[in-house]
């Protein structure tokens, strides 16, 4: 894993939980790429999840496929998957009724085939609205263990405007040996699949300046809840240094610098993440 810019890894703003993602890829072929970009849709062409021979309910599985691996690290499933792609923002892909694969271990899979089991048989008319859970279910064995993926399904495929495209993904070199010849989508943020490459392009992709903002923020303050113990009685922590809020926090390292709109997304990036902030300096200070 290389090391990148703060605010492009991470979740909800905060690039420390660099095992999470704000953004979700959709793998495929350069091919499929262009064609999904001609016609603004990813088809569902295919059946996920379980009960898949039940022909009655096969169009609630029709489902178009996802990642949420840190993007930084999608070089191992684009090996597999296919080296061109379209990412989204997780949250786009929820409004759309995306989400993740539930991969149930052998107790939870057996009790939750047993339940469908007596849906199956008591509902001919499959009316029964946990029907629309089935894409989401995939169970783990020794011989079957996909849960690396880290997927998401959106049942019936996606539709979407250029706007809502966060970046493409292409590799450096195609297949063919030749560059990537045309971009689909010129507005659209273009990156490389290998993973080293990727980091040399994002930055300036999708890196906008509240993301170098926020970071600085980070270098000099941190969340509570890495440092204080919490008192379940009073619900709060314990507070044994001085509390910041978000914006005192953007005031005391950035002054009166930023605009008001980017003073604006910075604090609402801070407060999604926590509510109140402590200095790490003074933390360490008192600690000593």
């Amino acid at each position: 894993m290389t090391d990148v810019p703060g605010g492009l890894l991470g979740f909800r703003g905060d690039p420390k939980w660099r095992d999470m993602s704000d953004y979700l890829v959709h793998f495929t072929s350069r091919e499929s790429l262009l064609s999904i970009l001609n016609d603004l849709r990813i088809e569902g062409r295919n059946q996920f999840g379980w009960f898949r021979t039940d022909n009655a309910t096969a169009n609630l599985r029709m489902s178009a496929c996802f990642s949420e691996v840190p993007i930084d690290q999608i070089d191992r499933l684009a090996a597999r998957r296919g080296r061109y792609g379209i990412g989204f923002r997780r949250t786009f892909v929820q409004s759309k009724g995306g989400g993740r694969v539930w991969y149930a271990e052998e107790l939870q899979r057996e009790l939750l085939f047993d339940a469908f089991k007596h849906i199956y048989r008591t509902d001919p008319a499959r009316i029964n609205p946990l029907w629309k859970l089935t894409p989401f279910f995939d169970g783990i064995s020794p011989a079957y263990d996909f849960a690396w993926e880290r997927e998401w399904r959106v049942p019936g495929g996606l539709s979407f405007e250029l706007s809502q495209v966060a970046f493409l993904v292409r590799p450096r070199v195609s297949d063919a040996g030749n560059e990537f010849l045309e971009h689909p989508a010129p507005c659209v943020p273009l990156l490389t699949s290998e993973a080293m490459e990727f980091w040399e392009e994002a930055f300036e992709a999708l890196g906008g300046p509240e993301d170098k903002y926020v970071a600085a923020v980070l270098e000099k303050f941190a969340d509570p809840n890495n440092h204080l113990a919490w008192d379940s009685e009073e619900r709060d922590y314990f507070w044994t240094t001085v509390r910041y809020s978000a914006e005192d926090a953007v005031e005391w390292v950035h002054g009166s610098d930023l605009n008001a709109d980017a003073l604006e997304t910075v604090i609402n990036r801070l407060n999604e993440i926590s509510p109140y902030w402590v200095r790490i300096e003074q933390f360490e200070i008192d600690m000593t």
